[in-house]
């Protein structure tokens, strides 16, 4: 891939946040950091300036939709995809409202999310 892609991935779980680094890396993309909780993605974001944000919904402190909020506040062109296993419709209503550019569902497949990626980012 040209011009490699930075991303910062949010997730509680390590073992999701490090599934996803290893998905995204293997499809050509630049994992520049990684942040499990809101207010560490927060820090991360200001500091790494990425390209793209893979957020998780529910975490400990901040849920994925407030965090989103905060981080478009700084910066309303960042361009956040959240990530979750919670699939109803309030939820993703939630988070296309407040800005996210699209929406994964765990348990994910490398395929769909390298095209909800890469559609996030054209």
């Amino acid at each position: 891939m040209s011009g490699e892609k930075r991303i910062l991935v949010v997730d509680d779980s390590s073992f999701l946040r490090n599934s996803l680094k290893k998905m995204l890396e293997e499809h050509g993309y630049e994992v520049v950091g990684m942040a499990e909780n809101g207010l560490a993605a927060l820090t991360k974001y200001k500091e790494l300036k990425p390209d793209l944000v893979t957020l998780d919904i529910i975490m400990p402190q901040m849920n994925g939709v407030e965090v989103l909020k905060l981080l478009r506040a700084v910066d309303p062109n960042a361009c956040v995809v959240m990530v979750s296993s919670m699939s109803s419709k309030g939820s993703v209503t939630d988070c296309i409202q407040a800005g996210a550019k699209n929406y994964i569902l765990k348990p994910f497949e490398a395929q769909k999310v390298i095209a909800i990626i890469q559609k996030a980012l054209s």
